[in-house]
């Protein structure tokens, strides 16, 4: 049989505890409570008094579009910064890139002159039994 023991939580894990509840649940109770007295509002309303029901939809709409509106214009600020951004750097990198072009461009001449030179030995041989199977064709059909 296994004893456990039960040791007190440390000051730092109660700490953790209080925190966890102080912020995240009391904020997520919150807002649950105040969404549904806000919904509560919404059905009782119209049945208190007049019908409000195009007031209450366009407020409802509102909540609704609010957010996407909010994050469509952080998206847009977020272009607007790359874009200035790529301005700047449009102004800046050319004479950059004309170098590494440069540099580019001699390493390419420079990887195929050592292809050829690697490629020149078995080319040679290629062409000289090349013209030996030629010659010898030549010699023996005749």
């Amino acid at each position: 049989m296994s004893s456990e023991h039960s040791t007190p939580p440390s000051p730092s894990f109660r700490k953790h505890q209080k925190q966890v509840i102080w912020q995240i649940l009391v904020p997520v109770i919150a807002a649950a409570v105040v969404f549904l007295a806000l919904g509560l509002l919404m059905v009782l309303t119209p049945s208190l008094s007049t019908s409000r029901t195009g007031h209450w939809a366009a407020i409802s709409l509102i909540w609704l579009i609010s957010p996407l509106i909010i994050l469509a214009l952080l998206f847009l600020l977020l272009n607007i910064g790359l874009i200035y951004l790529m301005n700047k750097l449009l102004r800046v990198l050319p004479p950059y890139l004309r170098v590494g072009q440069v540099y580019s461009q001699v390493m390419v001449l420079r990887v195929k002159a050592l292809c050829d030179r690697l490629a020149r030995p078995f080319i040679r041989w290629g062409g000289w039994t090349a013209g030996f199977q030629t010659l010898r064709s030549k010699i023996v059909h005749r």
